[in-house]
């Protein structure tokens, strides 16, 4: 079975774009690199992404903002704690996630609805896959991308903060070698992975 076979079929094709571009990436080898990550490979959906740095259990740094989500926003995200954008409670569940996925490898989808100024609610498929520092073995990145599943005009409205606290529906995707000995949509005790 080729890559893109193995993927969820439920997957947008703007993810599925994604996930193929960053097999590409990894050219044969268990993650790509940080150097690897050509956003121009994956044409409008970059501006739909973004790149988390994990920096420690407590620390996951976003450090790239695509145009697209810093417009909707109305603010650049580069910068932020990523746990920052989840409440007080969700935080520490959050962080287990992230690390179970960069631990693994493998890679994530959950789904958002954001809320507009006006009510409007807008579905958004939320992927993500790991990513190494050049010349490591382990994922201390993670690429992620924002697809909007509605036809929904959204310019010049902003997102109410707390309908990105969190998702629904969250899964790990296995890109090769495996997900996580646990259920990401429902919070549990914390399992070690690997």
């Amino acid at each position: 079975m080729d890559f893109l076979s193995s993927l969820p079929t439920p997957l947008t094709q703007p993810s599925r774009q994604f996930f193929a571009t960053w097999h590409g990436w990894r050219r044969g080898r268990k993650l790509p690199e940080r150097r690897d990550i050509d956003l121009s490979s994956l044409g409008d959906l970059a501006d739909a992404c973004l790149l988390l740095d994990i920096r420690g259990r407590d620390e996951i740094r976003i450090t790239a903002v695509g145009k697209r989500i810093t417009d909707h926003l109305g603010f650049d995200l580069t910068g932020f704690n990523y746990l920052d954008l989840t409440s007080k409670e969700n935080r520490s569940w959050r962080a287990h996630l992230t690390l179970a996925q960069a631990a693994q490898p493998c890679g994530v989808v959950i789904y958002y609805w954001l809320r507009l100024a006006d009510g409007t609610v807008l579905p958004v498929e939320f992927v993500g896959a790991p990513v190494c520092e050049n010349g490591q073995t382990s994922a201390t990145l993670i690429l992620c991308c924002a697809t909007g599943l509605a036809k929904t005009s959204w310019k010049s409205q902003s997102i109410d903060p707390e309908s990105y606290e969190e998702g629904e529906g969250m899964r790990y995707i296995d890109l090769g070698y495996g997900i996580p000995p646990l259920v990401p949509s429902q919070r549990q005790e914390p399992k070690p992975v690997q």
